[in-house]
């Protein structure tokens, strides 16, 4: 349909450049007294062709000669304009399709993009996760590395906007925002279930609740701290008992959590600022209170644009000592979230695990 719309755009556009000009043309033309080129033609006849055709003598009409000129002449210069400006290079958006489900459409959206030439990037890892194996897992991690260094060619050029759409399986989403990191501004979009449409997050200033600390410092001492547990949960709870079969019992954990979760919860881009820098502050405080800290596991229930900037938080200078595990959660599963990423730019830095 995009195609297809596209493609009329451009014709409409040329139609238009076509019929100022040919107006232009034809008014011109009809300014132009009969009389005065029919007279000319016959002059040339007579002389080319030794004929004798008598010359009418009706007198020329200037004023109407040149009205019919001066509107032609103002007729073709808009065609022109409007031509030259329809060849001037669009701004570029790169279109960042992220899917690991079946059947999503990322054709509609509330913004007009007509002023933008869009690429799509599309990273669609549907067929490799509809069955989580380790070798499934590696060609899904390996299909986003190939396309993540299609993107940093686009980002390095500086010439292209970036805009992320995402409905994809949560330990790819943050891992791509941990690939890109902060190189980039990224304008998100939303997926609004109700009106099966995607949505621009809001740049207008809006009301939003902080996110709340709950603290469990109690199992650990801080010099003997190496993992924790980090939960966030913004769109549902989650529960400790969720957790179960990773044997994480025993170590401290951090709750950052509205006070009650909802679907749908971020609706700005200020209010997912906000949020990232408060889970930056809390990798942050733990990078300084444990010395010797060196794993980190997460479990985010949270929509794409913030998990995605949750992991283009992670900091290469800090946090080069530790491993960030993100878990991936699956409500009919004995164990709740029975696999993982240890993420990493590259796949042979990375590491995958898988609950049996």
């Amino acid at each position: 349909m995009n195609k297809f719309k596209k493609f009329l755009s451009g014709w409409h556009d040329k139609r238009i450049v076509y019929t100022l000009i040919t107006t232009g043309c034809a008014s011109i033309l009809g300014g132009l007294s009969t009389s005065l080129w029919l007279t000319s033609i016959i002059h040339l006849a007579n002389e080319k062709l030794n004929a004798n055709i008598p010359i009418p003598g009706a007198e020329v009409d200037y004023i109407s000669m040149a009205v019919g000129t001066l509107v032609g002449l103002i007729l073709i210069n808009k065609g022109l304009k409007l031509r030259m400006s329809n060849l001037t290079t669009k701004k570029r958006i790169i279109q960042i399709q992220h899917s690991s489900i079946e059947g999503v459409n990322f054709t509609n959206t509330r913004d007009d993009l007509g002023e933008y030439e869009v690429i799509p990037l599309n990273i669609n890892q549907y067929q490799e996760l509809k069955e989580v194996n380790q070798f499934n897992l590696q060609m899904a991690w390996k299909k986003q590395e190939h396309m993540v260094d299609n993107l940093r060619a686009h980002i390095n050029e500086g010439l292209s906007e970036i805009a992320y759409m995402g409905l994809a399986h949560i330990p790819f989403q943050f891992l791509l925002g941990y690939q890109i990191s902060d190189k980039t501004d990224i304008k998100f979009y939303e997926w609004n279930r109700t009106e099966k449409i995607w949505m621009r997050l809001s740049e207008k200033e809006r009301s939003f609740s902080k996110l709340l600390l709950i603290k469990d410092e109690s199992k650990q001492d801080a010099d003997s701290v190496e993992e924790v547990v980090v939960k966030v949960g913004i769109t549902t709870e989650v529960l400790d008992s969720q957790l179960e079969g990773h044997g994480l019992e025993t170590l401290n954990s951090y709750y950052l959590k509205l006070e009650s979760p909802e679907m749908d919860a971020i609706n700005s881009t200020k209010q997912l600022n906000a949020y990232k820098k408060q889970f930056r502050e809390l990798l942050s405080e733990l990078h300084n209170k444990y010395q010797n800290l060196k794993k980190v596991h997460i479990f985010i229930s949270a929509q794409p644009s913030l998990t995605y900037s949750f992991g283009s938080s992670i900091s290469a200078r800090m946090d080069s000592n530790k491993e960030f595990w993100i878990y991936n959660y699956i409500g009919s599963s004995t164990v709740k979230y029975p696999w993982a990423l240890k993420i990493s730019q590259k796949i042979e830095n990375g590491d995958i695990k898988i609950h049996n």
